[in-house]
């Protein structure tokens, strides 16, 4: 069973609407099912801060990293990275997370906010911006990054 099961569209969880595209519904499972159904995507937690129930928005980062650099990262997100962004003002908390089924975008984090403008602020611009994150950015291969709203 994964900790956490992120699912495309509607399913029995709590559900998120993309800000930025509107038809970009998702389903979040926390803790995942035991069957990962069709078009799910499961997910191992690696560490957790602060409270991570359902909250008005999630900020998600979805990242492509090599093996090999994946000790480096871990390092950062537990050492600085999460730590700072989840003691941000607004961040409810924050958690990360390993892909289980080997497909691309190996790792996801996802904050929770009271407020959409939250990575606009000059508190988390500066969190984000650190020596240590400058040394590590290099390695990711790819990312994306989505701001989410909370379906009523």
């Amino acid at each position: 069973m994964a900790d956490m099961l992120f699912l495309p569209g509607e399913g029995a969880g709590t559900r998120y609407r993309d800000i930025a595209d509107p038809t970009g519904l998702i389903t979040w499972m926390e803790p995942g099912p035991a069957q990962t159904p069709a078009g799910g995507i499961p997910y191992a937690c690696l560490g957790v801060i602060g409270d991570i129930s359902p909250a008005p928005y999630i900020y998600t980062v979805e990242l492509e990293i090599a093996e090999a650099d994946l000790p480096a990262i871990f390092e950062w997100y537990e050492g600085e990275h999460l730590p700072m962004l989840c003691a941000v003002p607004g961040t409810r908390g924050g958690a990360r997370y390993r892909r289980l089924d080997g497909g691309p975008f190996n790792l996801l984090a996802c904050y929770r906010f009271e407020a959409p403008n939250i990575p606009e602020t000059p508190h988390w611009i500066a969190a984000r911006t650190t020596a240590w994150t400058d040394r590590v950015r290099p390695l990711f291969r790819s990312s994306r990054r989505f701001i989410r709203k909370l379906e009523a």
